[in-house]
């Protein structure tokens, strides 16, 4: 008798467990998902690009704080050079204090730190990406890396004529071994030749190298459709050193007459040029004008006249 009670009220006991956790099961409200709040990064300021470039410079020593430190550009100076100054927000109204000063040197692509000496200034070691981000987006400049890249790519699509080569009004607009530049480069030939030269059905050669720098031929036209030479010198990063202009067509006063006039030139072997500034007078061709011209190291010196 007494096991049977204890079996009924061990049955009693399943059933009420059992009703128990079907009923939380079915009430059970499932756990919400947190939603995850997305912020997008704040731009830097290109004062704030500035300062991390100057943080970038392994070498960058001061006895401040770099944490609570700024920058900004002070003076702009002649050549590309621009002063920086390096200083600290202080308690109170528009209240600063100066805690260094750099150079920023975009010519010759330096960084130099005059806080302690300006005479014997410390050459800093920066970031590459975060000079040429810097330099590109906030002061405007374009990067020499990009431009020695379109350089190269131009001067790949680019066929080379020998020397020597010889040019004169009888064969006007007809320079052969010339090409027509992919329009992409463009923008970086009309760098190379002057606001007078209209580039729209340009031809464009490379000349033998001399002293490591290259010679570009870029054939135009003036504003009346005559033709518009440049010969032009390009270091090793793609950017110009100096043009020569060696070849245009255009109508002079001579001896109290209009006359037709052009540029007869010859490039030699060696960077040695001959100008020879010609007029059509009387169905003969007369030189009135000498110049010899010699290429070095990127320039193009006058040697007679």
């Amino acid at each position: 008798m007494i096991a049977y009670k204890m079996m009924g009220l061990i049955s009693l006991s399943v059933l009420f467990l059992s009703a128990t956790c079907m009923g939380s099961g079915q009430n059970a409200t499932a756990p919400s998902t947190p939603k995850v709040q997305q912020h997008t990064a704040k731009p830097l300021s290109c004062d704030e690009k500035l300062m991390q470039l100057v943080c970038s410079c392994p070498n960058f020593s001061t006895p401040f704080n770099k944490k609570t430190m700024h920058a900004e550009i002070a003076e702009k100076r002649q050549n590309g050079v621009y002063a920086i100054r390096l200083y600290a927000k202080e308690h109170g109204a528009n209240s600063e204090s100066t805690q260094g000063w750099l150079l920023l040197d975009t010519k010759n692509r330096c960084l130099k730190d005059i806080t302690n000496d300006p005479d014997t200034p410390t050459l800093l070691r920066y970031d590459k990406a975060k000079y040429e981000d810097y330099v590109t987006n906030c002061l405007g400049i374009k990067s020499t890396a990009a431009q020695h890249e379109r350089a190269e790519k131009l001067l790949s699509q680019l066929p080379m004529l020998s020397l020597p080569l010889e040019y004169s009004y009888d064969f006007i607009m007809d320079m052969g071994g010339t090409v027509t530049p992919d329009k992409a480069l463009m923008p970086l030939l009309k760098t190379y030749v002057d606001a007078e030269t209209d580039l729209s059905n340009c031809h464009v050669a490379q000349l033998p190298a001399v002293d490591g720098y290259r010679l570009l031929l870029i054939c135009g036209n003036n504003a009346v459709g005559e033709g518009r030479f440049f010969l032009c010198s390009i270091d090793k990063q793609g950017k110009l050193t100096e043009n020569l202009l060696i070849y245009t067509a255009q109508t002079i006063l001579w001896k109290g007459k209009e006359e037709n006039s052009f540029l007869h030139f010859k490039v030699n072997k060696g960077g040695q040029i001959m100008l020879n500034k010609t007029i059509v007078h009387n169905e003969k061709e007369v030189v009135i004008n000498k110049k010899n011209i010699q290429f070095r190291r990127g320039i193009f010196y006058s040697i007679s006249d």
